[in-house]
C-alpha cells in the first residue's frame, strides 16, 4: 500500500519523481520522451546481439532475422541496443565501430546497400561503380573491425524481382564470409521468407519472432506498469484486470499501439486535471480517436 504521507509520488519512476510538480506543459512534453522498458523478448534479442559480437573470429559466423509485425518494438531493440554497445564501447575505444546499422532503403539493391553502410559509418561515397562500392565496403569494415551488420526494414528486398532479391542475399553472404561479419535483420514476418529463400542462408541464420503482447504473457502487465510510472502524473493508477482488458480491446496484441494508447490517456490525465488512468479515461480516449478518424 503507498503511503501517500511520506511520498505523494511512491507510485512514479524515481527518474520522473522530481518532475511531478513541474508545469503542465513540461509534464506534457516529458510524457512523450522515448524510454526503454525492460521485457524478456526484447532483453533476449538484445543478449543475442552481444553474443554474435563477443564469438571469435570465425569463416562463417552466426547470423539471426529478428522478425514481427509493425508496431512491435524491432526498431525500439535496434536502438537500445545501440545505446548499451555505445556504453561499452566508452570504455573499450577498440570497439568502438564494431557494429553498423543502417535501414534497408525503400527500393534496396546491391549498390545502394553499399551506399547504406558507407554513409552509416561517416564515409565518402563518390559516384562510381557496384564494383568499386564493394570494394570500399570492405576495406572500411575491415579497418574498423566490425564484427555486426545490423539491417532494418529486411523485407524492403522482397519488393524487388526475385532475381534482384538473390542479388541482395549473395551480396550478404558476401559480406559474412569476406569480413567474417555476422548479420541481424530486423522486418516484417517476411523476412523470415526472405532469407529461408537462400539455402546457404537458411543454414546460417537463426529466427527470432517477437510474441504478441497479449493475455498470456504476464511480461506485458508489467510494462504497462512501468510505462505508467513514467508518467509524471500526481495520482497513482490501478492497473487491474479490468484495465488491461479493455486496453488490449483497444489496442489488440501490439505493443507500439498500446503504449501510445497510454500516452493518449496521460495527457488527457494531465488536462483535464484527473492526474492518473482508468478504465473511463481509456473509454473516453479511445472514443475520441474513433470520432477525429470518422470526421464526426
Amino acid at each position: 500500500m503507498i503511503d501517500d504521507t511520506s511520498d505523494p509520488f511512491a507510485h512514479l519512476d524515481d527518474r520522473v519523481k522530481d518532475s511531478a510538480l513541474a508545469t503542465d506543459a513540461s509534464r506534457l512534453a516529458l510524457i512523450s520522451s522515448d524510454w526503454w522498458i525492460s521485457y524478456p523478448p526484447g532483453d533476449e534479442v538484445i543478449t543475442r546481439l552481444f553474443e554474435l559480437i563477443d564469438l571469435p573470429l570465425r569463416q562463417r559466423p552466426p547470423s539471426v532475422v529478428v522478425h514481427a509485425p509493425p508496431n512491435y518494438g524491432k526498431s525500439a531493440i535496434i536502438d537500445r541496443f545501440k545505446a548499451l554497445y555505445a556504453g561499452r564501447v566508452s570504455r573499450d575505444e577498440a570497439d568502438k565501430d564494431g557494429v553498423v546499422v543502417i535501414q534497408a532503403p525503400p527500393t534496396v539493391d546491391e549498390k545502394r546497400l553499399y551506399l547504406e553502410i558507407l554513409s552509416a559509418i561517416g564515409a565518402s561515397a563518390p559516384e562510381t561503380t557496384t564494383a568499386r562500392l564493394r570494394a570500399m565496403v570492405v576495406n572500411q569494415l575491415r579497418l574498423r573491425r566490425t564484427r555486426l551488420l545490423i539491417i532494418d526494414e529486411l523485407q524492403h528486398a522482397l519488393l524487388q524481382r526475385a532475381s534482384a532479391q538473390q542479388v541482395v542475399l549473395n551480396t550478404l553472404k558476401y559480406l559474412s564470409n569476406e569480413l567474417g561479419l555476422s548479420i541481424a535483420g530486423f522486418g516484417s514476418r517476411e523476412s523470415k521468407a526472405l532469407v529461408y529463400s537462400d539455402e546457404h542462408l537458411a543454414q546460417r541464420f537463426e529466427v527470432i519472432a517477437l510474441p504478441a503482447w497479449d493475455k498470456k504473457h504476464s511480461w506485458v502487465v508489467d510494462v504497462v506498469r512501468q510505462r505508467i510510472a513514467l508518467f509524471p502524473l500526481r495520482r497513482p493508477t490501478v492497473v487491474d484486470r479490468r484495465f488491461m482488458n479493455l486496453l488490449l480491446q483497444l489496442c489488440g496484441p501490439t505493443g507500439g499501439r498500446m503504449l501510445a494508447m497510454l500516452e493518449r490517456c496521460a495527457r488527457s490525465a494531465i488536462r483535464d486535471g484527473s492526474e492518473r488512468l482508468s478504465v473511463e479515461l481509456l473509454e473516453a480516449v479511445a472514443l475520441k480517436g474513433e470520432r477525429l478518424e470518422n470526421g464526426v
